[in-house]
């Protein structure tokens, strides 16, 4: 299109219809806009997916053409009668717009030109997204699962540890790391699900993957499919270790005997030993977890399998998901029917309680009745309070922030156990966060109520 041209035709039939006292720049902005009223009544009362195939229809597809046209053509004249190079001044724009918004991904490489019969088609890129909050494959692993894979984006929780650089051995510098941005249910999946969109939109011909195990995704693929593109799910479940075989039993070897003295010293360095990392969940330990749930609102309990599975997680200081102690964990809440779990749907049944002794006949000279001990969520609602009473001074470290909290739960049976419940009941609510090696302590739920009421 050359614009010059353009508009020394517009000029010339507007001269023959005597419009030229009527083209002031100011009437050709409200032309303008008139105009482009007129565009956006075409679709105003469609849907999004409506609106996409609108112009399908050859004669909704020129009403269309014709709005758009009429609005390029006073755009033109508006510039013609203004003095603006629409060329110069559009590549100012594009310069000023790329410092002022940097990019944050990659820009995709400038769409190939069209096919020729005598061409072979670009071959078209597949996009790995990786639910990690639901899996966490290798590298190596993600590439024998799709090995024409070529970007890969792992969405992981903003406290989650994400080490890419076996996936950077696997697929070079096409790997990104996206964390949450959101909170609540299904905050991750839908942010997933967006970047789907949005790479779609920038590059058709894309093909997509999803990593997850989560059978949520399929609706959202099924409709990606149904408007022309290619996208699936896989799944991936860690291979199990294999035992290297027993070697060969070795001839016993019977040392002399040792004086008495060695015998002890030897039996005191066996005991000092460290004991292993223990597999299974201690009776502590559900004590702890079982207080921990009962002290959570019903709305506030995982409502997801992965969901809870990281409550355990942290509450156990596993480093992974998959650790052995948290499944322990996880079925013996079942084996207590404390929670039920279908279909990664995460129920909390009534816990069955034995009947209540009979009450004794009250004692007329004691007057007096025990009040009731407070629960972990009273305890963290009273620490927040207090917190937010603190604009400086608050703990920076977990060992202060723990003594603080058992100034609050001082009347618990235990305020050391309850300060623990506490503060694993703020850190899953995102009130508190810990550093990467467990010492210090943050409060970015704190900071964000103060930046909203500012």
């Amino acid at each position: 299109m050359d614009i010059k041209a353009l508009q020394t035709r517009l000029r010339e039939f507007a001269a023959a219809r005597d419009w030229q006292p009527y083209h002031a720049p100011k009437n050709l902005a409200m032309a303008l806009m008139v105009e482009a009223a007129e565009l956006l009544e075409l679709f105003q009362w469609q849907t999004l997916t409506e609106s996409r195939g609108f112009t399908r229809n050859a004669p909704d597809k020129e009403r269309v053409a014709d709005e758009i046209a009429d609005v390029l053509l006073y755009l033109l004249q508006l510039a013609d009668h203004t003095d603006v190079d629409v060329e110069q001044a559009v590549e100012r724009k594009l310069r000023k717009n790329a410092q002022k918004y940097p990019a944050k991904h990659p820009e995709p490489p400038p769409a190939a030109p069209a096919p020729t019969p005598e061409s072979a088609p670009a071959a078209s890129k597949v996009h790995l997204l990786v639910d990690w909050e639901n899996v966490q494959p290798t590298g190596h692993a993600l590439q024998a699962l799709v090995p024409e894979g070529s970007d890969v984006w792992l969405f992981h929780g903003p406290h989650q540890k994400v080490d890419d650089t076996g996936h950077r051995q696997a697929f070079g510098e096409r790997v990104t790391q996206v964390p949450r941005s959101g909170t609540g249910r299904n905050a991750l999946d839908f942010q997933l699900s967006y970047y789907v969109g949005y790479i779609a939109a920038r590059q058709p011909n894309a093909r997509f993957v999803v990593i997850a195990n989560d059978q949520g995704y399929d609706p959202m693929l099924e409709h990606a499919r149904e408007l022309g593109f290619d996208a699936r799910r896989c799944t991936h479940h860690k291979a199990a270790a294999k035992q290297p075989p027993a070697p060969p039993p070795a001839a016993p070897v019977v040392p002399p005997p040792a004086p008495v003295a060695q015998v002890k010293r030897e039996k005191k360095k066996t005991t000092a030993k460290a004991a292993p990392a223990s597999t299974k969940a201690t009776r502590q330990d559900m004590q702890q977890l079982l207080k921990l749930l009962d002290g959570l609102a019903v709305s506030e309990r995982p409502a997801r399998k992965d969901m809870l599975v990281a409550l355990l997680q942290n509450h156990l200081g596993e480093t992974s998901v998959q650790s052995l102690r948290v499944a322990h964990a996880l079925a013996q809440l079942q084996a207590l029917k404390r929670v039920t779990v279908k279909k990664d749907v995460v129920s909390y049944p009534s816990p069955e309680r034995a009947p209540a002794p009979a009450k004794k006949a009250a004692d007329p000279a004691v007057s007096k009745v025990a009040a009731p001990k407070p629960t972990a969520a009273k305890v963290a609602q009273a620490v927040l309070a207090s917190l937010q009473k603190m604009p400086k001074n608050k703990p920076t470290r977990v060992t202060g922030l723990l003594k603080f909290i058992e100034t609050h739960a001082a009347k618990a049976g235990d305020p050391q156990s309850m300060a623990r419940q506490v503060c694993a009941l703020l850190e899953a609510r995102q009130q508190v966060a810990l550093s990467p090696d467990g010492k210090g302590v943050t409060y970015p739920g704190l900071k964000a109520k103060r930046a909203a009421s500012a």
